[in-house]
């Protein structure tokens, strides 16, 4: 773990002078517990209802999140798209005057965006550990590898967390100063969930927001803990400084190459 990676969001300049050398920086606490909580119930309440099947289809994936899954014998879904039209609490973050200084200043434009309506939107992502889960762990990639075509880029996530992450429930994995290096994706990808050289454990407290250069090597970890102290869950995005998506332009181009 890189201790200094953890900045505090009221000293942005720290915070940007390590996500430059890093790929990536941690925002301490930059979610306040009441805003968390809002968000928490709204998007459990939206995830209930795709799961019962009364949510308009559009808020689910296949793609992502593949058919099947179960949560203790029960159907369930990992993941809810465009989750930022079903709780105004994880819009507000996601378009946050912290996040907008931040993009402006990374990528020295005034004209930076958040992508909250083309191709998944914002999601709200429920990773568990459970025999019948379909998403408890994510292989190596870096965003870019998903559509290294289209003309948004430069970009960088964002990932709010909701659920503290530790070995019990997963965490993320990075290798730091990787998004200076070149590497094919299909490399990247073989490399499935094996030990990486020079990776470090990113680990997050609720309320913190991980940002990350769309170049960065990244995974994360499966739990080691079944039920719901397995239960990771975070809601995930991602500010542009490219041309902007049209408005139809749904899911798109998608290279699928990070494993399960």
């Amino acid at each position: 773990m890189i201790n200094d990676a953890y900045c505090s969001p009221d000293d942005l300049d720290t915070a940007i002078s390590t996500y430059n050398r890093l790929g990536f920086v941690v925002l301490r606490g930059a979610v306040p517990d009441e805003d968390l909580d809002l968000i928490e119930a709204e998007l459990t309440a939206a995830q209930d209802k795709l799961i019962e099947g009364t949510l308009d289809s559009r808020y689910g994936t296949e793609l992502l999140d593949e058919p099947g899954a179960t949560f203790e014998g029960e159907a369930f879904r990992h993941y809810v798209i465009n989750c930022t039209d079903l709780s105004a609490k994880a819009l507000a973050v996601a378009q946050s005057s912290l996040l907008k200084e931040f993009a402006d200043r990374i990528f020295a434009t005034e004209d930076s965006w958040l992508n909250d309506y083309a191709r998944f939107g914002v999601v709200y992502q429920d990773a568990r550990t459970d025999e019948g889960s379909k998403y408890s762990r994510i292989g190596w990639h870096a965003d870019f590898n998903s559509d290294e075509d289209s003309q948004a880029w430069p970009g960088f996530a964002f990932t709010i967390h909701i659920d503290p992450t530790s070995p019990a429930n997963g965490f993320l994995r990075v290798v730091p100063g990787s998004h200076k290096r070149d590497m094919h994706k299909d490399e990247i990808g073989s490399w499935g969930f094996d030990h990486v050289q020079d990776e470090v454990a990113v680990f997050a407290g609720r309320g913190d927001i991980i940002l990350h250069d769309y170049r960065l090597w990244h995974a994360a970890a499966r739990g080691t803990a079944d039920g719901l102290s397995g239960r990771r869950r975070h809601v995930r995005g991602s500010w542009y400084a490219g041309e902007r998506y049209a408005q139809d332009h749904g899911i798109g181009t998608f290279y699928k190459n990070a494993a399960r």
